[in-house]
């Protein structure tokens, strides 16, 4: 079985109770529809022979009510089932990625992962409604069938001759749209991620005079994206004409054959009328390719969404138990042969590096060197493709992962803000914080002085403030001391902090953060000197790990410093922090 099958067989399992209710409720209503005609036939019958008609009077508009009451039900269940399933895909989807380590996340466009969250969840949770109603409308059909062979064998023989032809057309329906509702999806998903990318650097174009250009860039999909649906929509209607015309062909031949056994007498007038009205339940089974076209997009939204949901995630990443929890410690991290890799390009390759505990440890080197990517290894971010990373001598990925947020601290160059107040984005994460944390962590990160300004000072809302660069460094540094972590990765948190400001900030945390070991990427020189070891990475490696003067000697370490560094990290992309192992 297929993943994207196996995905759907999870969610029509998943809504079985709601699934079953709409199948009773739609059964109830086939089973209504299915007796009308012969009530109809028995009062016909009654009438021209000259007999009492109130009894099957009775009999039709009690069927007539309970067809309509359940078509009500089936109506309301349904939608009911499907915002169910839709809200628990969502979820499970979402826990899914969050649970990802960077290199499982970035594996995904932001804008295709909206469409597979949004679009494709709606569509693949439909699935229990329409397997139900498909099996509900092939049931209807064939008991139609069944009554018009029971009424006259000759008219239902006609209709048989169309069997094989149905078959043939709808099975090859299913295929092409399932196939055309995948390439769809991929095209829609490219669509939005390019809308994303442009909406997140609307100044630069905005400032660029490049507004036509990118427009044009992020409608390049649009014509392939034409393409498949009008492709599907293509399929459909070819399908549609064909079953018309035969259901016209064969509506006239079992009609000819019935109205011939009428003027034979093995058929009576009411049972003429009845067999009209199975006729148009017998066609039922040439209706089906709407919901083979719900079917196909089913399958083909399941395929996105399955992919997601099968992308491996860290044992204990979704914060249940797995394995021992860290061992007390000091925050001692060793590197053993850790390679990173994103696609075919080496982000990091054969590092080995040992962090004593209580350090201070600057990460410096060039744009694209890999400083970033080994911060987020080391934080438990990014799960190394090769390599062992040990906290106090266990490895990373073998613990807990509860027990390794608690043991790591993160703050970002570019924090945002998780939560309704300021002070809930500071003590953000799975774990309370006493005031009195809060309140030391403003005042280490040098943030006490604006927040207290604020309209509501902590309790101010997050949605619509705005603050500097350098305020929401200081408040992610934050968010990072007011935890008791033994290991503090700090990724180039200071980079818009003036240089009185930074100073300010740097002691205030060698005071608060004294026995703790900190992992410090920084262009700054000053920051460098400040601490105990310093790591040059270049070439996605370590090419050198010593005191400052030591490194100093060598020219292309001074060089580091005699150049302005670029804003945009090297590794991790211009975007948001991480935000899903991250300890808030």
């Amino acid at each position: 079985m297929q993943q994207r099958d196996r995905l759907l067989w999870q969610v029509a399992r998943s809504t079985g109770g709601w699934t079953s209710l709409f199948l009773a409720a739609a059964l109830l209503d086939a089973v209504a529809s299915l007796a009308l005609p012969m009530a109809l036939a028995a009062a016909i019958d009654a009438a021209l022979g000259g007999e009492s008609t109130g009894p099957a009077l009775v009999w039709l508009v009690t069927l007539l009510a309970v067809s309509t009451l359940a078509q009500v039900a089936a109506e309301l269940v349904e939608a009911t089932t499907a915002a169910r399933a839709t809200g628990r895909l969502r979820h499970r989807t979402l826990g899914h990625l969050f649970a990802l380590d960077l290199g499982g996340q970035r594996r995904f466009a932001e804008g295709d992962l909206l469409n597979r969250l949004l679009q494709g969840t709606a569509e693949t949770a439909k699935v229990g409604p329409s397997l139900a109603g498909a099996v509900v409308a092939l049931l209807t059909s064939v008991a139609g069938i069944v009554a018009l062979l029971l009424i006259d064998p000759v008219a239902g023989a006609v209709f048989l001759l169309g069997a094989p032809v149905v078959w043939r057309l709808a099975r090859g329906f299913l295929g092409s749209s399932t196939e055309l509702t995948e390439r769809y999806q991929t095209a829609y998903s490219g669509l939005a991620s390019r809308f994303v990318d442009a909406m997140s650097g609307v100044r630069t174009i905005r400032a660029g005079g490049t507004a036509g250009r990118e427009a044009r860039r992020v409608l390049a999909p649009l014509r392939e994206l034409r393409h498949y649906g009008e492709a599907l929509w293509n399929t459909q209607r070819d399908v549609g004409w064909r079953l018309a015309v035969l259901v016209a062909a064969l509506q006239v031949g079992v009609l000819a054959t019935a109205g011939h056994g009428v003027i034979a007498g093995r058929v009576s007038p009411g049972e003429l009328i009845a067999l009209n009205t199975y006729l148009g339940y017998a066609f039922g089974v040439f209706r089906q390719v709407g919901t083979l076209a719900h079917l196909g997009r089913a399958r083909g939204s399941a395929a996105g969404v399955s992919e997601v949901l099968n992308t491996p995630a860290p044992a204990g990443a979704d914060g249940t138990a797995a394995g021992p929890p860290l061992p007390a410690g000091k925050g001692a991290v060793s590197l053993r042969g850790v390679r990173v890799a994103e696609g075919d390009r080496a982000l990091l390759d054969g590092v080995d590096l040992d962090i004593p505990a209580g350090a201070t440890v600057a990460v410096v080197g060039g744009s694209g060197g890999g400083k970033s990517t080994l911060a987020a290894v080391v934080g438990g971010l990014w799960r190394p493709d090769a390599g062992v990373v040990s906290i106090d001598g266990m490895p990373l990925w073998q613990a807990d992962q509860r027990s390794v947020r608690d043991a790591v601290a993160h703050a970002f160059e570019r924090p945002v803000l998780l939560g309704e107040t300021v002070a809930d984005a500071v003590v953000y994460g799975d774990r309370p914080v006493a005031p009195e944390a809060l309140s030391g962590a403003l005042r280490d990160s040098r943030a006490e002085s604006f927040v207290e300004r604020l309209p509501l000072g902590p309790d101010t809302p997050v949605a619509g403030l705005r603050l500097s660069g350098g305020e929401l460094q200081r408040l992610g540094l934050a968010r990072a001391l007011c935890r008791d972590a033994r290991i503090l990765v700090l990724d180039d948190t200071t980079s818009s902090l003036d240089t009185v400001t930074e100073r300010e900030v740097s002691l205030a945390m060698d005071r608060a953060a004294r026995h703790r070991t900190r992992l410090v990427v920084t262009h700054r020189a000053a920051t460098v000197r400040r601490a105990d070891l310093v790591v040059w990475v270049e070439a996605n490696g370590v090419r050198a790990v010593g005191s400052h003067e030591s490194l100093a000697a060598d020219p292309g370490y001074r060089a580091l410093f005699q150049q302005p560094h670029g804003d945009a990290p090297e590794d991790i992309p211009p975007v948001a922090e991480p935000r899903t192992m991250e300890q808030a």
